[in-house]
């Protein structure tokens, strides 16, 4: 194997079958820097750097991307903000973490830098509890950023009045973690129809191990499901450098998927570009 061809944390070594449509979006991605501290309680991850990334997007004919603040480094969104600046507006935005109640001046700050919404990892549950989603919700509504929730079926379901109450936009991760089998009898499912549905929700097609690790083309009912319920509400992403994953994929395999998963054209280019370009405001 060429040693030049390899970029850390992926399987990739050739472009994906798939025709990627110009101004695709890798809309969940995260960066690491193992000298960085690690919050409390939180998981440390090796250095995984915005160039070894860019590699990965030239890689896969992706031109855009989103930067996700990880729950390794809770409320320091540091590094994050220094690998989003150093991006530029027209290639990157962020989601940020950060309490209900944090500071309007910094709010300034990183709405200016390109940040455009906050993360409630409720998997791990660091920073955030299940408590602050309502007033983190509202606190989004203000500041005109969307909340994405990374959080079990079974707590979609439990919080399911705060979530079709949030004044914001919600954006679910990694599929809303809906189950493999017999999800429209999940009452999750209700909750993410509802807001697709209504306008007011997004599902991200990222991280299908996350379902299956063994089998991620698994997902792809599911997959297709949701896309033909609401394709104008979904989007892709990598989910690099794979955090979550027992084993390191194949970026274009798994980008290869999206072709069973939605296999008209147009809707490819809606959830890989337009989508996003609209929930994330890329020009």
């Amino acid at each position: 194997m060429d040693d030049a061809a390899k970029i850390p944390f992926t399987e990739a070594l050739a472009p994906p079958r798939l025709a990627v449509p110009p101004g695709a979006v890798d809309c969940h991605h995260h960066i690491y820097d193992a000298a960085a501290p690690v919050a409390p309680g939180a998981r440390p991850h090796g250095s995984a750097r915005l160039a070894d990334h860019a590699r990965l997007l030239e890689r896969l004919r992706v031109d855009r991307h989103v930067l996700v603040q990880p729950s390794t480094y809770g409320l320091d969104n540091a590094l994050h903000l220094a690998a989003l600046r150093q991006a530029g507006p027209a290639r990157a935005r962020m989601v940020a973490v950060v309490r209900p109640d944090f500071d309007a001046g910094m709010a300034r700050e990183m709405a200016a830098a390109g940040v455009v919404g906050a993360r409630a990892n409720l998997v791990q549950g660091i920073p955030l509890a299940p408590a602050d989603v309502a007033p983190l919700a509202r606190r989004m509504a203000d500041l005109g950023w969307h909340l994405q929730i990374f959080a079990s079926a079974a707590l979609i379901a439990e919080l399911a009045p705060v979530l079709r109450a949030a004044p914001c936009p919600v954006v679910f991760d990694h599929f809303a973690q809906l189950p493999l089998s017999d999800w429209a009898a999940h009452p999750a499912w209700g909750v993410v129809m509802d807001l697709v549905q209504a306008g007011r929700g997004w599902v991200k097609l990222s991280s299908p191990y996350s379902l299956d690790q063994a089998r991620p083309e698994a997902v792809g009912p599911l997959a297709r499901a949701l896309v033909e319920a609401a394709p104008e509400r979904m989007v892709w992403g990598t989910n690099w450098p794979h955090p979550n994953a027992e084993a390191i994929p194949d970026d274009a395999a798994l980008l290869d998927l999206l072709a069973d998963w939605a296999p008209q054209a147009s809707t490819r280019q809606a959830i890989l570009v337009d989508n996003p370009a609209q929930l994330y405001g890329f020009g």
